[in-house]
C-alpha cells in the first residue's frame, strides 16, 4: 500500500469512519435494511455502474457481465454496490428532432454517477458501458467522483453476412435514406438487413463512435489489457468482467484515481489512437472533454499535429471491408499500440497497474489483412483533420478517411439549409446536384441544441452514390458511421454568430483538406457587414435538458459540454 502521513492508505470509508462508531448508526441501518451487515460495511464498497436496459443493442446484455464483476468484487474482499444509470442507442431517434438528446446525455450521465458515488459514500467504481457519448459520460462522472475507477465495455456485437460478404448497420441506414429513391427495387436487400443486421447484443461492429471509444478508454489506460474488443456474447468477456471486479479492490486500496491514471500523455495517447484506427469524429468532443475536466492543456492543435504525422492502420468500416471482431483476432488495441509505438508516450500509466509501453511492446498485428504495419499503411495520415477558415476561425473536423483524392479540393455554391430534415428532402427530391456545397446550420451544441448528427443528409447522398460529389459543411456533427465528402464541428456555430449564419444560397465556397481550409469565398468587408447586420435567431427549444443547451453547451471546439464552470462576479 502506499503510505500518506506515516500511516498505511485505506478506503475513504474507512479512513474517515463513514461505518463505524455511534455517528455512523443510521448509514448502517439503511445498508442492513438493503441486506448488507457489519462485515460487508467494513469492506471496501465498490460502485458498479450499470448501463442496461431493455432498449439498447449495445447496453442489453450488460447485467450480465455486472453479475460477473460482483462476483471479482466479493473475490477480491470488497463489497459491490450496484447502480444504474440512462443508456440511448442514437440509431433509434435518427430522422427525428429526438436526436437531439444523444450529446447532452454525456451530461447527464456524469452528473447521475457523481452524485451516486458521492451520496452512497463508496470508494470505488466500476464503469459498464458500451456505446457513443455513454462512456465519456460515466468516465466524466467517474473523473468527478475523486474515487478509484476502472472500465468495461460491452464490446462489439457479432456480424452477419449478406451476398458473401461482412454487413453492418451503416449499409442499411444508407439504403433507407439515400438508395431506397433511387431506381433500383431495394425492398428484398432492405427486409433482410433489417432483420439481420443486428444478430445480437453489442455494439454495431464498424468503426463507429461506439467501438472507438470502446478502444480509447482501454487506449487511454481505463481498461484492462485487451479488454476493449472482445465480442459482446464471448466468454472472453465474462473473463474479463471478473478480474475487472477484482482489480477495483486493489485500485481502491492503492487510491488509484482516473486523475492519477489520465495525464496529458495518456489522452495524446487517445489521439494517436483515433488517427491509426481512422476513428469516430466524436472523439474529438470526448477527448476534449475528459481533458476540460481533467484541467489538462489540450485543443484542437493536438489533434491536427497528431493527424499529420501518424498513419491509419485499420482496415475497418468505413476505412475498409473488416469489422471490430476481425480487429479483435487481429490482437486489439494492444497490437494497435504496438503497431503505433513509435508515436505514443509509453509511460502513461493504466489501471493495470503497468506502463503502456510494458503491455504493447511485445505485441503486434495478428493479421495484415486487417491491421497493418505503420511503414505499409491504408493511409499515410490519420484519419481526422482539422481545418479552419473564415468560415471556422476556430476549427472545424473531418473524416479524411472516408474523401475520396479529386473530392479533397473542392468548390461550389451554397445550398443552404437550417436543419438536417431541409437538406435531406433536398437531396432525396433531386434538388441538389453534383459540385453543390450542401450547408447544414443551426445543428450545433446551442443551435439543434445538442448538436445532432447529421446522418439523414450524409446517408442520402451516399445511398444515390453522391457522396464524393457533393460536399457537406455543418456546424453539427457527424456519425462514426459517417462516409463521404463531409467537414462537420464548424465553430463558431451559427446560433452564436458564426461566419456560417450569414453564408446565402449560392456563396461559392472553397474546401482545401490538405491546406487545412474551408472558405466563404466572398470579400472580407462583405462577411464583416454580414456579420455585423447579424441578429441571434429564437432558439429551437428553450426547456428541459435542451433549454440548458441552447443557454450554456459549450462550443465544438472545446468539446460542446454544459458549461459547469462558476466564476467568480467579483474576480
Amino acid at each position: 500500500m502506499h503510505e500518506r502521513n506515516g500511516s498505511k492508505m485505506t478506503w475513504r470509508s474507512k479512513r474517515l469512519g463513514l461505518f463505524s462508531g455511534r455517528g455512523s448508526a443510521s448509514r448502517r441501518a439503511i445498508y442492513k435494511g438493503c441486506g448488507y451487515d457489519d462485515e460487508d460495511l467494513s469492506r471496501p464498497l465498490i460502485g458498479v455502474v450499470n448501463t442496461a436496459n431493455d432498449a439498447g443493442l449495445g447496453h442489453v446484455h450488460l447485467d450480465r457481465l455486472a453479475a460477473r464483476v460482483k462476483a471479482g468484487i466479493l473475490q477480491a474482499g470488497g463489497t459491490p454496490f450496484e447502480f444504474s444509470t440512462i443508456a440511448t442507442c442514437g440509431a433509434v431517434p435518427i430522422g427525428t428532432p429526438h436526436l437531439r438528446y444523444e450529446l447532452v446525455i454525456r451530461d447527464v450521465i456524469a452528473s447521475s454517477v457523481e452524485i451516486m458515488a458521492n451520496v452512497q459514500l463508496l470508494d470505488g467504481l466500476v464503469l459498464l458501458a458500451s456505446c457513443d457519448s455513454i462512456i465519456p459520460g460515466v468516465l466524466i462522472g467517474a473523473i468527478r467522483s475523486g474515487l478509484p475507477s476502472i472500465f468495461l465495455s460491452g464490446g462489439p456485437q457479432l456480424v452477419t453476412r449478406f451476398e458473401g460478404r461482412q454487413a453492418v448497420m451503416s449499409e442499411l441506414d444508407q439504403l433507407v435514406f439515400g438508395a431506397q429513391y433511387g431506381d433500383e427495387d431495394v425492398s428484398a436487400k432492405l427486409r433482410y438487413l433489417e432483420d439481420n443486421v443486428c444478430p445480437g447484443p453489442g455494439a454495431c461492429a464498424l468503426m463507429g463512435t461506439a467501438n472507438t471509444m470502446q478502444i480509447l478508454a482501454e487506449g487511454i489506460g481505463m481498461s484492462l489489457p485487451g479488454s476493449a474488443t472482445v465480442p459482446a456474447v464471448y466468454a472472453e468477456k465474462e473473463r474479463f468482467a471478473t478480474r475487472t471486479g477484482r482489480r477495483i479492490v486493489d485500485m481502491v486500496k492503492e487510491d488509484l484515481t482516473p486523475r492519477k491514471i489520465i495525464s496529458r500523455e495518456n489522452l495524446l495517447n487517445g489521439i494517436t489512437l483515433t488517427m491509426g484506427i481512422a476513428g469516430s469524429t466524436n472523439a474529438v468532443l470526448h477527448l476534449l472533454s475528459l481533458a476540460r475536466d481533467l484541467d489538462i492543456d489540450l485543443d484542437l492543435d493536438d489533434f491536427d499535429r497528431i493527424s499529420r504525422e501518424v498513419p491509419v492502420i485499420s482496415r475497418v468500416i468505413p476505412t475498409g471491408k473488416a469489422t471490430v471482431v476481425d480487429l479483435h483476432h487481429a490482437g486489439g488495441v494492444p497490437a494497435i499500440m504496438g503497431e503505433l509505438g513509435e508515436y505514443l508516450h509509453g509511460g502513461a500509466l493504466t489501471v493495470s497497474g503497468l506502463r503502456a509501453e510494458d503491455i504493447f511492446s511485445k505485441e503486434r498485428s495478428k493479421d495484415l489483412s486487417v491491421l497493418t504495419t505503420a511503414d505499409k499503411p491504408v493511409l499515410a495520415n490519420g484519419g481526422i483533420a482539422v481545418v479552419r477558415g473564415n468560415l471556422a476561425p476556430d476549427g472545424a473536423i473531418c473524416r479524411t478517411s472516408t474523401i475520396s483524392e479529386k473530392a479533397l479540393r473542392f468548390k461550389g455554391p451554397a445550398r443552404v439549409f437550417d436543419s438536417d430534415e431541409e437538406a435531406h428532402s433536398a437531396v432525396v427530391e433531386g434538388k441538389i446536384s453534383k459540385g453543390d456545397v450542401v450547408v447544414i446550420r443551426r445543428e450545433g451544441p446551442r443551435g439543434a441544441p445538442g448538436m445532432r448528427e447529421m446522418m439523414m443528409t450524409t446517408d442520402a447522398l451516399v445511398g444515390l452514390e453522391m457522396g464524393q460529389e457533393v460536399f457537406v459543411v455543418t456546424d453539427g456533427r457527424f456519425s462514426g458511421f459517417t462516409e463521404g465528402a463531409a467537414v462537420g464541428h464548424l465553430s463558431p456555430e451559427a446560433d452564436v454568430g458564426g461566419p456560417i449564419a450569414v453564408v446565402r444560397e449560392g456563396d461559392p465556397i472553397s474546401i482545401d483538406i490538405p491546406a487545412r481550409r474551408v472558405d466563404l469565398d466572398i470579400p472580407a468587408e462583405e462577411l464583416k457587414r454580414r456579420l455585423s447586420e447579424w441578429l441571434p435567431p429564437q432558439p429551437k427549444v428553450s426547456r428541459g435538458i435542451l433549454g440548458l443547451c441552447a443557454k450554456t453547451a459549450l462550443q465544438a471546439h472545446l468539446g460542446a459540454m454544459l458549461e459547469d464552470r462558476v466564476s467568480n462576479p467579483k474576480a
